[in-house]
């Protein structure tokens, strides 16, 4: 892949979360998941914004990519809208739900007209009682479709997500050994702050771990700085 070329690229992303249910901008009985601050790395984002952010429709059983793809379109053909439907997993309240995350919604007035149009193209929705508010940490999951632009060696910068870049990692971490590699990292780090996921892509039919970088700092100088330091903190 060469410098000057974009790539649409399939791939995983891994990330920790402050979660809560949403109640009273849902379909009733609905249960819906809200992330307040997606980029827990990255302070200043977005703290003022009232529009919602990233949410979860939980769904009642997994359904394929491809399914949540056509509903997506279902929706465009109703509504001219432009936002993002991806599938997911989240580990919350020590129980596993399948979701389908938005992005950029323009309002949750969105939300249940969504739902409804989900229901429509063949999801079926995850319907709860619950209605905890307390914030809880989730794990999340998230399938999706990368679209990308190498800026340099192991460099990827999003051309759809602003300040999205990824970092290629030699191998696969886990989970305790990312989220200690990017402790050491910014114990280590003396520029602008960022936000850091886990994840991993095909390109070109070859799967490359990688490192999702929440960053206003998209220099290749930058982003060179901080995967050499991700590099040397990783165990050999």
């Amino acid at each position: 892949m060469g410098k000057n070329r974009n790539d649409d690229v399939y791939g995983m992303l891994g990330k920790n979360e402050s979660l809560f249910v949403v109640s009273g901008k849902s379909l009733p009985g609905s249960l819906v998941f809200e992330s307040l601050n997606p980029f827990p790395g990255y302070y200043d984002h977005q703290e003022n914004d009232i529009k919602p952010v990233y949410l979860y429709i939980a769904l009642d059983h997994e359904y394929s990519v491809f399914d949540i793809e056509r509903a997506k379109l279902a929706v465009k053909k109703t509504y001219d809208w432009h936002f993002e439907a991806a599938k997911g997993k989240i580990d919350l309240f020590g129980k596993h739900y399948d979701v389908v995350r938005l992005r950029h919604l323009d309002s949750f007035d969105q939300l249940a007209p969504i739902q409804n149009e989900f229901i429509k193209a063949g999801l079926k929705l995850k319907m709860s009682s619950s209605r905890k508010g307390k914030d809880q940490n989730g794990f999340i999951q998230l399938l999706k479709l990368f679209h990308i632009h190498k800026l340099g060696k192991g460099i990827f910068i999003d051309t759809s997500e602003e300040f999205h870049s990824y970092l290629v990692l030699p191998r696969q971490l886990s989970w305790d050994e990312f989220v200690e590699t990017t402790l050491k990292v910014k114990y280590n780090w003396e520029l602008t702050d960022f936000d850091a996921a886990i994840g991993c892509f095909f390109i070109h039919g070859k799967l490359k771990e990688m490192v999702r970088i929440y960053s206003k700092n998209v220099s290749l100088e930058y982003l060179t700085a901080l995967r050499e330091l991700y590099l040397t903190k990783i165990k050999k």
